[in-house]
């Protein structure tokens, strides 16, 4: 039976309703795992008792750390010490993320032909591309984005975690995505979000 996991660190992040909560050990090998209200197996205590609360939106899990998302902002100065005891107590490793593909696809990818593959193959290269160089970006603010569909040029994308609901997710963060993936895929491609 793994031991118990320690938070180390409490990091705000640019969302104030979303915390930061850093372990001393992995949570999640690799992907990533979001965990909504009602929508994790009573065998999970941590989903359970986290949720149990009644103020938490969501829960996002990635490599050594799980990030919580409140209702409002409010709520943290009351609940931080509650919600950090939970996941020592309660937390336990998740043997896999969410469907993620591997960007190691990209090694023999000819980007010139990028325009042409169908719908679903470009959604799979977003998706290595994003899995490459955006995700590691988006989890160091404790949040994450998958994608939702590839439609031409159209990529919609869905934010994760702390990345959900956040005021410069929808500006400033989005124009960074849209600009990386015009300059490594197509320059045709546009991002919307989906919610």
């Amino acid at each position: 039976m793994p031991e118990n996991y320690t938070v180390t660190e409490v990091e705000l992040t640019p969302n104030p309703r979303a915390v930061k909560f850093i372990l001393d050990q992995i949570v999640l090998d690799s992907g990533s795992k979001t965990i909504e209200a009602g929508a994790y197996l009573e065998t999970d205590n941590f989903a359970t008792n986290i949720f149990a609360l009644g103020i938490i939106d969501l829960v996002y899990c990635r490599e050594n750390f799980v990030s919580i998302t409140l209702q409002s902002p409010d709520l943290w100065v009351v609940f931080k010490d509650k919600i950090k005891n939970i996941i020592e107590a309660d937390l336990k490793k998740y043997e896999e993320g969410d469907d993620e593909i591997s960007s190691s696809i990209l090694d023999d990818f000819d980007r010139e032909k990028y325009p042409a593959l169908s719908d679903d193959e470009k959604a799979i290269i977003v998706e290595a591309v994003m899995e490459e160089s955006i995700r590691p970006a988006l989890a160091n603010d404790g949040g994450g984005l998958e994608v939702i569909e590839v439609d031409g040029p159209i990529v919609r994308i869905r934010y994760q975690g702390a990345c959900g609901g956040c005021p410069s997710s929808t500006g400033g963060t989005l124009r960074v995505i849209e600009n990386h993936l015009k300059s490594q895929l197509d320059p045709e491609i546009k991002v919307h979000t989906y919610t």
